[in-house]
């Protein structure tokens, strides 16, 4: 597996395009903890039940999370790492990158472990480009600064990187089926931005109402995906993932064990599903 995953990062490293969207996401990562700034700094009236910090010195002081969440960086962070993540794995698949490793025993399971090994560390270390721009920029601000609640923090970015790990290993199962950039980018974009699993909700309650109206007992937790679907800002149940993601974009929402188990169920899956996907393609 360290010889797969050391052949994925030489590659990693020296593709500009990686260098290029990590500089990128650094810069505008620090734009909009500036922004976060100025609209907590210079705000006239109440901003989320805060008093206004212009008039009467109240502080600030949130978690990284809970700025990186007002800085609507959630969705942006995923889709950005996951059009990365296509766009480097169909490549890979494409030129057959890895197929002088293919003649090592178990190279196909190696190959599944390591890709979900430079997963994982790809979204850490966006994650920390992330954290870094709310360190070097809030504390900027005099009447703003950052708690000092790491639990807090490690949370959010365990949820983040399960998030991208599921969806990332998705992607890359994709890329492995077709080889093919359009389809692999389609299904990151799909992913990225919880559309994947609004369509799965509405396929599921169309399903229900179809065999309701042919006589046939309903889906299980069909009502509660419905309404889910009609009555929540989500469209979807709480424990889905891309429903968290929403919810982590607010100030102060830190995930707790319950929210992280189903996104680690996902990441699970997922890893099956690539193994599945890199075991049954030609090299």
């Amino acid at each position: 597996m360290l010889n797969v995953l050391r052949a994925q990062w030489y590659r990693i490293v020296r593709n500009r395009a990686f260098w290029g969207l990590l500089i990128t996401f650094a810069v505008i990562m620090a734009w909009d903890m500036v922004s976060v700034g100025q609209n907590y700094h210079g705000q006239e009236g109440y901003f989320d039940g805060i008093p206004p910090i212009g008039q009467d010195g109240v502080k600030v002081n949130l978690d990284a999370g809970a700025y990186l969440g007002k800085g609507g960086v959630v969705y942006f962070l995923l889709t950005l790492v996951l059009l990365l993540v296509a766009s480097l794995f169909t490549e890979e698949w494409r030129e057959g990158a890895c197929r002088s490793l293919a003649a090592a025993p178990s190279f196909r399971r190696d190959y599944v472990l390591a890709s979900a090994l430079t997963v994982a560390l790809i979204a850490l270390l966006f994650i920390g480009v992330a954290w870094a721009a709310v360190w070097a920029v809030i504390p900027r601000f005099p009447l703003l600064g950052v708690g000092d609640e790491m639990g807090r923090f490690a949370r959010w970015s365990a949820q983040m990187v399960l998030a991208l790990e599921g969806y990332g290993m998705l992607t890359i199962a994709v890329a492995a089926a077709t080889k093919r950039l359009g389809p692999t980018l389609l299904a990151a974009l799909l992913l990225g931005t919880g559309q994947f699993e609004i369509l799965l909700a509405n396929g599921y309650v169309i399903a229900d109402q179809v065999a309701q109206l042919a006589g046939l007992p309903a889906l299980p937790g069909a009502s509660g995906v419905a309404a889910a679907f009609f009555d929540s800002p989500a469209m979807l149940p709480s424990w889905l993932p891309a429903a968290q993601l929403q919810w982590m974009m607010g100030e102060g929402a830190t995930p707790t064990a319950a929210d992280v188990a189903p996104v680690a169920l996902l990441a699970a899956v997922a890893i099956t599903v690539a193994w599945f996907a890199v075991r049954r393609r030609a090299l």
